[in-house]
């Protein structure tokens, strides 16, 4: 019975210990946060090239936007933060673009 209430303890524990952290699918190289573009700015910026945009955050150095390609395909979307440019496109843990270097 102890064992239980250890063990959900250290799973709740785990659980919270890096709530901060960023998910490590792809990072931005470090920008002046005061030269971002702004949601509405990223997000106009895909809706004109044809996406739909269901949300977004900062994530990595990068925005981090959930939604739906040109295509139809429903993806995440890392966008660097200052030129809005489309740096990964990741779809359930596969990456379909990356941006080459």
């Amino acid at each position: 019975m102890n064992y239980t209430v250890y063990t959900v303890q250290s799973l709740l524990a785990g659980l919270f210990a890096f709530p901060a952290c960023a998910t490590g699918v792809f990072e931005c190289e470090p920008t002046d946060r005061a030269s971002w573009l702004t949601e509405a700015q990223v997000s106009e910026k895909l809706v004109n090239e044809g996406w739909q945009v269901r949300r977004m955050k900062e994530d990595g150095g990068c925005w981090e936007v959930y939604g739906t390609t040109p295509e139809g395909q429903r993806v995440e979307v890392y966008v660097h933060p200052v030129s809005g440019e489309v740096m990964l496109i990741n779809q359930r843990g596969t990456i379909l673009y990356r941006k080459e270097s």
